[in-house]
């Protein structure tokens, strides 16, 4: 049964990767907006800022921008 840990951390991986650049940019939007009245002007400002950036596709994957759209509300 060793094999169904393996599938399911599999599964994981590719969720993982399967993140779009325009999901991505709605998560961090979504977040951005759920969190507005608890953001102060700099926060507000990098998370536009990354929603920008997944809208043109820069940074270094869809994953990591939306992990650094998250560190910020922390």
């Amino acid at each position: 049964m060793p094999r169904s840990g393996s599938s399911s951390l599999t599964q994981s991986e590719s969720s993982r990767r399967d993140l779009s650049w325009t999901g991505c940019e709605r998560a961090v939007r979504t977040l951005h907006s759920d969190a507005s009245d608890d953001l102060d002007r700099a926060q507000s400002r990098r998370l536009y800022s990354l929603e920008l950036s997944a809208s043109r596709h820069a940074g270094e994957s869809p994953r990591r921008l939306l992990e650094q759209a998250k560190r910020i509300l922390q």
